[in-house]
């Protein structure tokens, strides 16, 4: 049974008469870190946190790293000074993420995006960031055949669209409030009724003060808040709430300044967890915190059960493959990539294997689309991530084929490639000039490192020129060129912006053109960042793991991204690149026997396991190598000198697979 009241009634001046011993002091500093968690041997079973931005995302990354959860969050400024808030659980369930705030129709996309890999919101709320300018701070929960819809209520369709949700046997899972224009607005979201439904009610527009009163009222008629925050609207706070009908449960609200006090009510007994925090600001200009506290689990998700556990793994074969194998070797192949996918939960694999530059086996196992069960194809293009370095490298080497560029040619400083295209004070900074198109190719420019701070990664919004401007001047190198290997992505965005430098095209149209328009490779592209954008043929992508996810559809666009990891290609596609570059005599080569030499002779920065853009002689590989990983997929190419060659593509990444 559902209840919905919109209470627009006036705050009193003296509105916190109802319920003293609920209102806590307020805190000094609403920027002071404050944290509050159990007592040992519990300490990491929850945290509630507020403070600055810095500081609580501090507490956050060590809660995560324990197997802690977003259950609640928000964020408000303050002088200036953008101040956080959160609480914390460790249990189990389905991976999630909490994408940055999103306009209305960035939220419309992501509804629209998200259902299609199954992830459903189970938190929103709406903050105006300025004047005319409203956002959504969400968070998402893979769970797959979960039903959701998000509501507005209070507009001119909520009446039909709450009757429709009903009758779909849905029910009210969340709702928030904000402020926008000085009118309160909400949202809500919908979702699927649970195997045993219970009643609720559900109430918004109402002041804080009678949110308080009501909650009394259903406390005593069996009722415990599941839901309940507040916001600032003009001179009043208002109120969101859900309470349940849940028989020998309990839940409190208190409100105050100081976390700590407002746990020492319920240290005794340790059932007692914060579930969810809001924030006013009072007529003295203090923050105040609203917690709601119960010993009910009221929204957890359990983790996603392991997507071959019951299940057998389809496999679609290129055809005549399977008659080109023995039937022991195609059975311990397929057994292998079986295995394989079931130890790491792979949703989609593809595979494809030729011998003296001769296809001789391909085939798709899973699926491309766990919803939908679209199996995956020989045909299916997959991001290759880092395998993209060997195609920016075979380029390069090309332009040196081509005498437009030479292997130690510097790239920054008088007489350079680039001169002083980036400024004359980015390009005398320590160790720039002395950078060379060598040193990029074997990573070995003295630093930009992937590990502590991926310079191709910051700053999104920049363009390439823009960014290895900023990083020219804002990232120094460490060491001297030449001396030391250090992976780096931004090496190779320097190397794809080279290349259009030198040739006067964008990076794409030039390796399409000069690569793999020469080597028959005609379906094959630089990814796209979001779902509505993927190629034709392109798989979808998923998160690993059970805690928080890297966001696949959360890409930087596709010129930040070619050059060092944004392809997309099937096996087959790969390979026949591979064919074309890999130094055997079967087919013609692109690039001259010197280049190929120079491709393949490792670097003693490296000692001797990197070339100009391959991984040579390592994991057990007589040949060169170069694998691949991006959030939501893993590739890996392999060259070996007796004459086999081997690429494989996955839709979900994990730990365990290579870079």
């Amino acid at each position: 049974m559902l209840l919905f009241v919109h209470d627009s009634q006036s705050l009193t001046d003296n509105w916190l008469w109802y319920d003293t011993s609920a209102v806590q002091p307020r805190s000094p500093d609403a920027g002071q870190l404050q944290i509050v968690h159990p007592p040992p041997p519990n300490e990491q079973d929850w945290v509630l946190t507020c403070g600055n931005e810095s500081l609580v995302d501090n507490v956050l990354s060590i809660s995560l790293k324990f197997g802690g959860r977003l259950v609640s969050m928000g964020f408000f400024t303050q002088q200036r000074q953008v101040n956080y808030y959160a609480i914390m659980h460790k249990y189990t369930g389905p991976v999630f993420i909490k994408p940055n705030p999103m306009t209305y129709d960035e939220l419309m996309l992501a509804i629209t995006e998200n259902k299609q890999r199954e992830l459903v919101i189970t938190q929103i709320c709406g903050q105006e960031e300025k004047p005319g300018k409203i956002t959504f701070t969400t968070y998402w929960e893979r769970i797959p055949g979960a039903s959701f819809e998000v509501w507005f209520p209070g507009t001119s369709e909520a009446a039909a669209q709450r009757t429709k949700f009903e009758r779909d046997n849905l029910r009210l899972a969340h709702l928030c409030g904000y402020s926008e224009g000085g009118r309160g607005r909400y949202v809500g979201i919908w979702q699927k009724r649970r195997p045993n439904p219970v009643q609720y009610e559900a109430h918004y527009g109402l002041t804080l003060e009678s949110c308080m009163l009501r909650n009394k009222l259903l406390n005593s008629k069996g009722y415990i808040a599941t839901s309940f925050s507040v916001f600032n609207n003009g001179k009043q706070v208002l109120c969101t709430g859900i309470w349940e009908q849940q028989s020998g449960q309990k839940s409190f609200i208190t409100v105050g300044g100081d976390l700590k006090k407002m746990y020492s009510n319920f240290q005794s007994n340790p059932t007692y967890l914060p579930r969810q925090i809001s924030h006013y600001i009072d007529n003295f200009g203090s923050v105040m915190y609203v917690v709601l506290w119960s010993n009910f689990h009221s929204n957890r998700n359990p983790d996603v059960p392991p997507v071959w556990s019951d299940r057998e793994i389809p496999v679609r074969f290129l055809q005549g493959s399977p008659e080109l194998l023995s039937e022991s070797q195609l059975d311990f192949l397929i057994q292998r990539v079986e295995h394989f996918m079931r130890d790491l939960n792979i949703p989609g694999l593809s595979i494809a294997i030729a011998k003296r530059e001769q296809l001789k086996f391909a085939a798709g196992f899973g699926y491309a689309d766990l919803r939908t069960k679209e199996t995956v194809t020989p045909n299916h293009q997959f991001r290759v991530g880092s395998v993209s370095k060997p195609i920016t490298a075979c380029a390069i080497m090309l332009l040196v084929d081509q005498g437009k560029i030479k292997l130690e040619d510097k790239l920054f400083g008088p007489g350079a490639l680039f001169e002083f295209k980036f400024g004359k004070e980015a390009s005398r900074q320590k160790y720039v000039m002395d950078v060379t198109v060598r040193h990029l190719l074997e990573h070995s420019a003295g630093g930009w490192d992937n590990l502590r701070s991926d310079a191709a990664w910051i700053q999104p919004q920049l363009s390439t020129e823009e960014l290895i401007r900023y990083v020219l001047e804002k990232v120094p190198l460490e060491h001297v060129p030449g001396k030391k290997w250090i992976y780096s992505n931004f090496g190779y965005q320097v190397l794809g912006y080279l290349i259009e430098h030198v040739t006067k095209m964008d990076y794409e149209s030039f390796v399409k053109t000069s690569i793999f328009a020469p080597a028959g490779v005609h379906d094959i592209n630089v990814a796209r960042p979001s779902i509505s954008e993927r190629a034709p043929r392109e798989v979808l992508y998923y998160m690993s793991g059970n805690s928080l996810g890297f966001d696949p559809y959360e890409m930087l666009p596709p010129n930040r991204i070619g050059p060092w990891g944004g392809w997309i290609a099937s096996p087959i596609q790969l390979l026949l690149f591979l064919s074309r570059i890999d130094g055997f005599p079967y087919r013609r080569d692109l690039l001259s026997q010197q280049s190929i030499t120079a491709y393949s002779t490792p670097s003693e920065p490296s000692n001797s396991t990197y070339g100009l853009g391959w991984s040579l002689n390592i994991m057990g590989f007589n040949g060169w190598q170069h694998d691949g990983r991006m959030p939501g997929s893993a590739a890996m190419l392999v060259r070996l000198d007796n004459g086999l060659e081997l690429a494989i593509t996955v839709n979900k990444a994990s730990r365990r697979i290579a870079r």
